[in-house]
């Protein structure tokens, strides 16, 4: 049940942006949390005063919300069921968190991002593991999730490659002259001194691996049939202009293949059916929880989290 306040002020004096049976979320805290989540976009290149920016500052502030509002209904269902963070399987699951992020540091600053705090942390994975208990998948489940999900195990062809971009034809097929000379030993120098592609010259040309699917039809031919280790002989056209095209390593598609892949299947399958069931168990406690927000602070109804802005 949701309900709109006019006013967000407890009879202690203190201002709260919502309530959640009750129980009050300040605005100091939530203001604290969002402050921490915006600097650290920052650094990943998020400018937040920018008409885009803006946008995504208000949609962050809607999910951090969001996910306090639900923080405090599992925190309270932890409570009610007696729960205890300190279980050796919570600790367990932190541990192996932790372990993924490499650092504690790290490990922090991904809950900061979230606008998530290390008990609430604690507090779902207790919920979890109560909720998830006695989760069991059958073979033929095994075999739908496979089927479902095929393209996790599997990939198509890729190729890595570095390129130079520029506008004409004769400055593509003198750039390739100059490699030629030099066995292509300067291609990320040249790459920096005279590529057009703002994404890609200051890092040599460097564009990581790709799919056909994910490049110009022209690049993507070109690229696709060189040899590792050669350059472009002809210049490369593209609908952005012209391009020299350096191939680093080449990756063969993998084709899913169920019984190679049968345990990791397994506990994927596993894991998708405990997401499920506490999914469940997580829509009804929201439905039943009663949740007033004070004015202006009522959720937007967009899913998707900002993302930073790429460097340019």
């Amino acid at each position: 049940m949701v309900l709109l306040a006019t006013a967000g002020c407890s009879l202690t004096g203190g201002k709260w942006v919502a309530r959640v049976n009750g129980q009050a979320i300040s605005q100091t805290d939530f203001d604290q949390r969002v402050a921490a989540s915006e600097a650290l976009y920052k650094t990943q290149g998020m400018d937040f005063t920018s008409a885009q920016g803006k946008q995504a500052e208000a949609q962050l502030k809607n999910n951090i919300l969001q996910r306090m509002v639900e923080g405090d209904v599992i925190s309270q269902e932890v409570r009610k069921l007696g729960l205890s963070t300190n279980d050796s399987q919570v600790k367990q699951q932190e541990a192996g968190l932790k372990k993924n992020f490499g650092t504690e540091a790290k490990f922090q600053d991904a809950l900061k991002q979230q606008g998530m705090t290390e008990p609430e942390l604690l507090d779902f994975l207790a919920l979890y593991q109560k909720v998830s208990t006695g989760v069991k998948v059958s073979a033929s489940d095994v075999q739908n999730y496979f089927n479902a999900h095929k393209s996790q195990y599997g990939h198509p062809e890729e190729v890595e490659a570095r390129h130079i971009l520029v506008k004409t034809k004769a400055e593509a097929e003198q750039i390739i002259s100059e490699l030629n000379k030099d066995k292509g030993a300067n291609f990320a120098q040249l790459a920096k001194e005279k590529s057009i592609d703002p994404g890609s010259k200051d890092k040599g040309g460097e564009l990581g691996f790709f799919t056909q699917s994910q490049m110009d039809p022209g690049f993507a031919k070109a690229a696709f049939s060189q040899k590792v280790g050669t350059w472009s002989q002809t210049p490369v056209k593209s609908s952005y202009g012209y391009h020299v095209i350096l191939v680093e390593a080449h990756k063969p598609a993998v084709t899913p293949d169920f019984n190679a892949e049968k345990t990791q299947v397994e506990q994927d399958a596993l894991t998708g059916a405990k997401d499920a069931k506490f999914q469940t168990y997580m829509n009804a406690l929201m439905k039943k929880a009663t949740v007033d927000y004070a004015h202006g602070f009522a959720p937007a109804p967009t899913p998707a989290a900002p993302t930073p802005a790429p460097a340019k």
